[in-house]
């Protein structure tokens, strides 16, 4: 996906730069007005910026009819974004809701079904591309090294891999007596062993429910990609799962969130609102969204240093209008911060944990830190920037793979 930042004096101008870049098919991700130069904030020049995206063409021609249908759609979200910058007006509603026309619902929804059929075939050509790649890899380790000199062939050499990969002495200590308990095997053989091993350790993490209706709430610390994520769960909902999903934003504080997700919402077609209040919020989940079956709710992020904004969080993920509260925790953040901020949420008693930005980073000690020591199930793995292609379920088979892709990669 190419992504790319424009701005110019008025949303008209710059629009029509991203269009002239990167073509009618560009979708706006974030957009935002501020000041430039001046004193203190005043007398500045007013600058629009725009953060736009197109999807890389693949090798195989898209469907015309998907292609057309989805250029029509998002064309009318861009009208409709340049006229609303244009009035300037200021919204004082509680809720916000964004719908397109019946006719470019309908065509979008027509796009889908060719959308979705692209996406098998697309998830079958990248199964056997990962198979092909993970053999070349296996290959390409062999003719260094001997690539059984670089397996984990026996405890000892495994006591070693996972403190290089940050987990914690005591939890190493304690799963090596666990695993030399179950298993006398040795090289190949110790691999499926381990494996199996880890299935049963993240066994709790398989245990993601399908009631008839689920209302999920966002919440983790600025900064962990929480709207992105987001955006991401609804697609593989409503893609994926065919689930009737709606959105609903709490975080008001970031004009740009809000906008991210109501792109989004317009793309795939599904509900969304924008909540200022948790008495709203209930009035929206008991009442407007009843029949739904997902409703997501996009919380503040907050810093995890100020009790007084955790605290308020509380109202938004009150038991009775959420079933499942998933605290979002950036991999990328150092161990000791990691323990602070899990330990600060627990203010609003987290069910899950979704690991974010496993991209950034090499080291997954911290996935089994943090199960060891909090017995919290994960819910979901994210790795990238694309929607809806980057999260996985964070099942048994995907986190041992991101524990141990170095050495059975």
């Amino acid at each position: 996906m190419k992504v790319k930042k424009y701005s110019g004096e008025n949303m008209q101008d710059v629009i029509f730069q991203v269009k002239a870049d990167l073509g009618p098919e560009a979708v706006i991700i974030e957009k935002r007005k501020y000041n430039k130069g001046g004193i203190f904030g005043f007398f500045g020049k007013t600058v629009f910026e725009v953060l736009a995206a197109l999807e890389e063409p693949k090798t195989a021609n898209p469907n015309p009819e998907s292609k057309n249908a989805i250029k029509e759609f998002i064309d009318e979200i861009q009208n409709t974004e340049m006229g609303a910058e244009k009035k300037n007006e200021q919204s004082e509603t509680d809720t916000i809701e964004i719908s397109g026309s019946k006719k470019s619902s309908r065509d979008f929804k027509k796009a889908m079904e060719h959308y979705r059929a692209e996406e098998k075939a697309k998830n079958t050509r990248r199964e056997k591309q990962q198979s092909n790649s993970k053999k070349q890899k296996v290959k390409a380790k062999s003719t260094v090294n001997d690539f059984k000199d670089i397996q984990l062939q026996d405890e000892n050499q495994l006591y070693n891999y996972l403190l290089e990969q940050g987990v914690e002495s005591r939890i190493v200590n304690k799963l090596i007596r666990e695993i030399k308990a179950g298993s006398s095997v040795e090289g190949e053989d110790f691999k499926t062993e381990l494996k199996e091993f880890f299935r049963d350790y993240f066994i709790q993490d398989l245990n993601n429910s399908k009631t008839a209706q689920k209302v999920i709430a966002l919440v983790g610390p600025t900064g962990v990609g929480k709207t992105t994520t987001m955006a991401k769960l609804a697609a593989d909902f409503v893609i994926n799962e065919n689930k009737k999903a709606a959105l609903i934003t709490a975080d008001t504080y970031r004009i740009a969130a809000v906008e991210q997700l109501r792109t989004y919402a317009d793309i795939l077609d599904i509900a969304f609102a924008v909540c200022y209040s948790s008495s709203k919020l209930e009035k929206m989940i008991n009442e407007r969204f009843k029949d739904y079956d997902i409703i997501l709710v996009d919380t503040p992020g907050r810093s995890w240093r100020k009790e007084e904004q955790l605290a308020e969080l509380k109202a938004y993920t009150r038991p009775d209008l959420i079933d499942e509260v998933h605290l979002l925790l950036s991999m990328s953040t150092k161990s000791r911060d990691l323990k602070h901020i899990i330990n600060s949420f627990s203010e609003v008693s987290p069910d899950k944990i979704l690991l974010t930005k496993l991209d950034e980073t090499r080291s997954y000690g911290d996935i089994i830190n943090i199960r060891e020591n909090y017995q919290l199930p994960y819910s979901y793995l994210t790795f990238g920037q694309d929607v809806p292609e980057d999260i996985k379920t964070a099942d048994a088979e995907n986190l041992f793979e991101y524990l141990f892709d170095d050495i059975y990669g």
